[in-house]
């Protein structure tokens, strides 16, 4: 099996995983929003400010899922409705949105990462603990690369 079709088979894994889960709670979709919200409520709350203690700004979010501010404001919307996240604007600037999750957010996000880790288990215990040790760090690596790649562009 080549490197390619590898990475296809565990990413094909992980997808029919959350879909078979996707009855217990939220879609992959809606959790990698609230997941990043959170991470970006976490980086917020260590650099925050006195005068903006709310969450991350839309924008924040748009660029850490790589997506238009218009289509993240659209899954906003949903998160929304469904009681997952808060919209304040900006007491400095009315234009701009910030967002917090809220405890059924929260919650949601936590439903997800257990479902990762059973996931993660599963595959793990299939390639043995030194093959994992090296898969994570190889993830690692071309994690780092690729957020590199975001950020400065493709190199030639």
């Amino acid at each position: 099996m080549s490197k390619a079709d590898w990475l296809e088979q565990v990413h094909r894994f992980l997808t029919l995983e959350w879909a078979n889960a996707a009855s217990e709670g939220r879609t992959f979709n809606e959790f990698a929003y609230l997941r990043t919200i959170g991470l970006l409520e976490a980086g917020v709350q260590r650099a925050e400010t006195a005068t903006e203690r709310f969450g991350p700004r839309l924008s924040d979010l748009a660029d850490a899922m790589a997506v238009r501010r218009a289509s993240a404001s659209t899954m906003l919307t949903k998160l929304e409705r469904e009681g997952l996240v808060e919209r304040k604007h900006s007491r400095l600037d009315a234009r701009t949105q910030h967002i917090k999750l809220t405890e059924e957010g929260r919650e949601a996000v936590k439903v997800g990462l257990k479902l990762y880790e059973r996931s993660a288990a599963q595959l793990l215990a299939a390639i043995g603990d030194h093959q994992a040790d090296i898969l994570a760090l190889s993830a690692g690596r071309a994690a780092k690369r690729a957020k590199e790649t975001r950020r400065t562009g493709p190199h030639t």
